[in-house]
């Protein structure tokens, strides 16, 4: 038997579940940190379910200020109403801190005390037989009534539950033919059609539910149809759908993941929409891929970017080529080691996601390219070392790339910190580069000596063999990888007995999220525009 502790969102339900099986319990979730969050005991695991009981309540004090587990049934039923299936696919939570090479002491520790701290990095290990995205082919509630209050106007639904939705925001969102263009997805209306005071006149529901007529005090007229209003409720379970739609959920991954690496065909890219949505997924989630079956020539980047997304071109061109060269402009260009880094640190739109087309191999000893969850030893500093880990988020560092290639010559410096962090406390992206880094330092000698401090624990860490992994592309393969947050190397090879041809191009994260939601919306149904 193994002991699986269940966290729900809004409309807040607990509950300890008894599930059984050979290894670990499973379940599926989707959703933001926010969100739904499932805790599962695996019999490999150091740490008990004592543990995660208590690191379970450390989360709850997070996530939801009652759980009331007396209350479990009705809140079941209710959250799959209004959240859908769940328990689609097979999942479980990665706690990134809680590792083999962590003793079972320090592991219950790390998750007790880093439950709040981590919380926004923790992330779910998905099976990608089945799609990341959520259910968005389950049936909508139809509208029961309304009732209008100070502020808001409040709706019950015919499954029971209920929702409010501020008048300012009604009428900001207003889908007539005045205030929206349906072709653009746009409003058209101006801000001074706005007040705080506007109320409505009437308030209708239709017969059928399917909709809701406003008139406001104003005599402007809106008509909201039932599901257009439940998928923007203001209410956890919707919004973290949306966020779920927004954005994908990244599982930070160890070096485990060289058994599960993804992969695609390039022939079926090019062919099928749901290889493409799956590919644009794990990208998303897992940070990299493996595409496989291209020719060995030039230009197959291009063609499976008329798929994707446009080539984002830098100074060294829409795309350039990686081989040993006499004048090399780049260390890449030589057969020398080349440590764990990000591409182009030293441009301030540093590019989103690199594409690697192995052309040729060389076929001796190395070559071998090197991957690493950079985020995932983030968030490792960030607990085990949390004073070293803000001289990396406050440190700005130069950036630098002074050379000359193809007969462009350029300088072009970027200050940023190593480690950029967002607001909520989450990981954004990590900029490291042994070759771009400038030799110039704008801080103090002792602060200079706690970077350097900190920088090399980072790299301790991230070197560890359970932190990254070797892969050796074969021709015809294509590495992408996600340059905000999966770094990458290369293995020393020497270049005078053969060759290594590999040709680089980048994308952008903007278009690739953009093309991952309009296969969704065409092979899944999903909501609707603005």
């Amino acid at each position: 038997m193994v002991s699986t502790l269940l966290v729900l969102p809004s409309r807040q339900r607990a509950a300890v579940l008894n599930c059984s099986s050979p290894s670990q319990a499973r379940t599926d979730c989707t959703g933001s940190p926010s969100g739904p969050l499932v805790l599962v005991q695996e019999n490999s695991s150091p740490w008990g379910f004592a543990s995660m009981l208590n690191a379970s309540k450390a989360a709850t004090r997070v996530l939801s200020s009652s759980l009331k587990a007396t209350e479990m049934q009705a809140g079941w039923h209710s959250f799959l109403r209004r959240g859908g299936k769940i328990l689609r696919r097979s999942a479980s939570l990665a706690v990134p801190s809680a590792r083999a090479w962590t003793t079972p002491l320090r592991a219950k520790q790390m998750t007790l005390s880093a439950a709040p701290a981590l919380l926004p990095q923790l992330s779910f290990r998905r099976s990608f037989s089945t799609s990341a995205t959520p259910d968005l082919t389950r049936p909508l509630p139809g509208l029961a009534r309304a009732s209008q209050g100070q502020n808001t106007l409040k709706v019950w639904w015919q499954d029971g539950e209920s929702d409010e939705f501020p008048y300012i925001w009604l009428r900001d969102n207003c889908l007539c033919p005045a205030c929206f263009l349906d072709t653009a997805s746009s409003r058209v209306s101006r801000v001074t059609d706005l007040s705080h005071d506007m109320r409505p006149k009437e308030v209708c529901v239709s017969e059928d539910g399917a909709s809701l007529r406003v008139v406001w005090e104003d005599e402007h007229e809106g008509t909201y149809s039932a599901s257009w209003l439940h998928e923007r409720a203001f209410n956890p379970t919707q919004q973290n759908m949306h966020e779920n739609f927004y954005k994908l959920r990244p599982e930070l991954w160890d070096s485990d993941m060289s058994r599960r690496i993804p992969r695609a065909s390039f022939d079926e890219l090019m062919e099928n929409d749901a290889a493409l949505l799956k590919l644009l997924e794990s990208m998303e989630v897992l940070g990299f891929t493996v595409v496989s079956g291209a020719r060995q020539e030039e230009g197959e980047l291009q063609r499976l970017s008329e798929r994707v997304s446009y080539l984002v071109p830098s100074h060294y061109g829409t795309t350039f080529t990686v081989k040993s060269k006499a004048d090399p402009s780049n260390p890449a260009y030589t057969g020398k080691y080349l440590d764990l880094h990000s591409d182009l640190v030293f441009l301030h739109y540093k590019p989103c996601v690199q594409l690697l087309h192995c052309i040729t191999q060389f076929s001796g000893d190395g070559g071998d390219s090197t991957l690493a969850d950079s985020h995932r030893v983030a968030v490792q500093m960030r607990e085990l070392y949390p004073q070293k880990f803000r001289f990396l988020t406050d440190v700005p560092v130069d950036f630098r790339d002074v050379a000359t290639d193809e007969g462009f010559q350029f300088d072009i410096i970027a200050r940023r910190p190593m480690i950029s962090t967002k607001p909520n406390g989450e990981i954004e992206t990590v900029n490291i580069s042994t070759t771009g880094r400038d030799s110039h330092f704008g801080v103090s000698p002792k602060d200079a000596v706690g970077w350097y401090d900190a920088y090399l624990t980072y790299c301790e860490l991230l070197y560890r063999p359970e932190n990254h992994f070797l892969y050796k592309l074969e021709a015809g393969e294509i590495l992408i990888v996600d340059n905000l947050r999966i770094l990458h190397g290369r293995t020393g090879y020497r270049a005078y007995e053969g060759q290594r041809h590999v040709q680089g191009g980048y994308w952008d994260w903007d278009m690739m999220r953009s093309r991952r939601r309009v296969l969704q919306r065409k092979l899944k149904g999903s909501p609707s525009g603005i």
